[in-house]
């Protein structure tokens, strides 16, 4: 093992908080609102100009120089001009980061522009009522953002260290003009910070019952010692029923908590659909089916960072598929399954938990036939390409009978191994 490494690393932890007043509720619900204000503000100038300018759909959206996009100050200022003052008496980092989140979903959207594809609402529109979809109903494009259903947060970062926390109280900038001077929320904390942390920002996120939660991203220094050459590696294929099959043949068998709940939240939203909207049993019936949702995430999520430990404390090296998870999600048979096991987040927890013990988490390119290739021989069957209802073969070259899914986990593990000789040998020489 080579000599450990001082490394500033950042991480996020979350926790459940309570503000200390009414007051400090009531200005960061006006923080949550500013962050929508502001980024609503830029999706209608975005709408106006595809308007007058006759988008081609296809066509990439320009820059926001190029659309004449207003700055924060001039929109806050057109917002005093129509009465909205509230943007002035909160903190202005709630507005100038919608700006930065409207600007990514500019670049995402860029992205997949040249597929021109719509939402599937669009199209059943089209199809019933005889509606044309417009830019409005491309998929990925910004669109406003609802009081009522999008997710209420925003973020402030630490400025001479006027975020900090103090008997478990943290405490957070406030605005010149505000009435409230000090913003402190009480902190459920579960566990401690990293020793020697600095605090980066903070992104403070009331859920669908009116809890609130904090994010706070700290920096800290970690020694990291690297494995050097790794000798246990693992090959993880992709499966819908079973959320991956390793090289050894193992299932991860992921329990579906979706599913297992899904018949619940039917009976639940039933009802819910059942009830005057607004009215005192709609609500409280809002928050029965609210409370099921995100025990459901709640399950997913204590699952997949089990799972990704265990994993990262076993292995030297995973290697895993560059899926388009996206794409798989848009297939009206395997979406539910995608959308449940939270395999993308997944690679997530395993990457950074493998980085921080020194191990190395690879990805196999996308143009890598894992699934074609002969584990044995390296024959190519192109029959399997696209054919998901060949789960068995035998190779036409060596005969070698194969379980799909565990041959392609075997020929990840192969990539691992030539990406060890190839890449990391070569630098541990060098080192």
């Amino acid at each position: 093992m080579v000599k450990p490494m001082l490394e500033l690393v950042n991480r996020g932890y979350v926790y459940r908080a309570t503000p200390i007043s009414q007051e400090v509720e009531t200005y960061l619900r006006q923080c949550f609102g500013a962050d929508r204000k502001m980024y609503n503000l830029h999706v209608a100038h975005l709408y106006d100009y595809l308007e007058k300018s006759n988008y081609q759909i296809g066509d990439p959206l320009p820059s926001l120089k190029k659309m004449g996009m207003p700055t924060v100050s001039e929109f806050k200022k057109q917002c005093v001009n129509d009465n909205v003052a509230y943007l002035y008496l909160v903190d202005a980092f709630a507005s100038n980061e919608a700006k930065q989140h409207f600007n990514k979903a500019i670049t995402a959207f860029n992205k997949i522009a040249c597929k021109k594809q719509y939402k599937k609402s669009a199209l059943k529109r089209q199809k019933t009522l005889g509606i044309e979809p417009t830019f409005r109903d491309l998929k990925g494009i910004p669109k406003f953002h609802s009081r009522k259903d999008s997710k209420a947060s925003y973020t402030t970062f630490n400025q001479n260290g006027n975020i900090y926390i103090k008997d478990e109280v943290l405490y957070l900038p406030t605005a010149q003009k505000s009435s409230v001077k000090v913003v402190g929320l009480n902190l459920n904390t579960h566990r401690p910070l990293p020793q020697g942390s600095k605090i980066k920002n903070v992104t403070v996120t009331m859920n669908t019952k009116g809890q609130f939660d904090v994010s706070i991203c700290v920096e800290f220094p970690m020694e990291i010692a690297s494995i050097g050459t790794p000798t246990r590696i693992l090959g993880l294929d992709y499966s819908q029923s079973h959320f991956f099959i390793d090289n050894e043949g193992k299932k991860a068998n992921y329990p579906q908590y979706y599913r297992e709940m899904e018949e619940r939240l039917v009976k639940e939203q039933r009802v819910l659909s059942r009830r005057v909207k607004g009215s005192n049993r709609w609500e409280k019936q809002r928050l029965v089916v609210s409370r099921l949702t995100a025990k459901v995430a709640n399950q997913r999520k204590d699952w997949l960072h089990k799972k990704s430990y265990a994993l990262a404390n076993r292995y030297d090296m995973i290697v895993v598929e560059d899926l388009d998870l996206r794409a798989i999600g848009q297939n009206k048979y395997y979406a539910k399954n995608q959308q449940d096991n939270g395999f993308g987040n997944f690679r997530l927890y395993l990457k950074y938990k493998l980085k921080q013990r020194g191990k190395y988490f690879v990805k196999a390119p996308k143009d890598f036939a894992s699934t074609q290739l002969c584990s044995t021989c390296g024959h190519k069957n192109t029959a399997l390409k696209g054919n998901v209802d060949i789960r068995e073969w035998d190779c036409p070259s060596c005969g070698t009978h194969h379980d799909r899914d565990i041959n392609s986990a075997f020929n990840l593990k192969h990539y691992g191994e030539r990406y060890t000789k190839e890449k990391i040998l070569p630098q541990i020489v060098v080192a």
